[in-house]
């Protein structure tokens, strides 16, 4: 039940997202004039809501199957959203 909660509002928030990119610039007050750099910062805000979506989950997992399945989603999904941010902040230094 949780993770449908968190797949709603996250399809809400990437619609919200997109809308707001084409009328304002991007990250830290930036213009997206790269489509592949916007791409990415939708991808990171992607890898967030999976991260945020299994830490819900974890929350009602209900036997061991299931709390060692969302640990691991947890740390995979953290791992991704880290290395996206590094990606994106390399970019950023050039």
């Amino acid at each position: 039940m949780a993770e449908q909660m968190a797949a709603g509002s996250g399809a809400e928030a990437l619609g919200a997202l997109g809308e707001r990119s084409k009328k304002r610039s991007g990250i830290f007050g930036r213009t997206l004039e790269d489509p592949s750099r916007a791409e990415l910062y939708e991808t990171i805000h992607e890898a967030w809501m999976d991260w945020q979506s299994a830490l819900l989950n974890f929350e009602d997992a209900d036997c061991k199957e299931m709390v060692d399945y969302y640990s691991y989603r947890i740390k995979a999904s953290q791992i991704r959203y880290e290395y996206l941010l590094r990606k994106a902040k390399s970019l950023q230094a050039q």
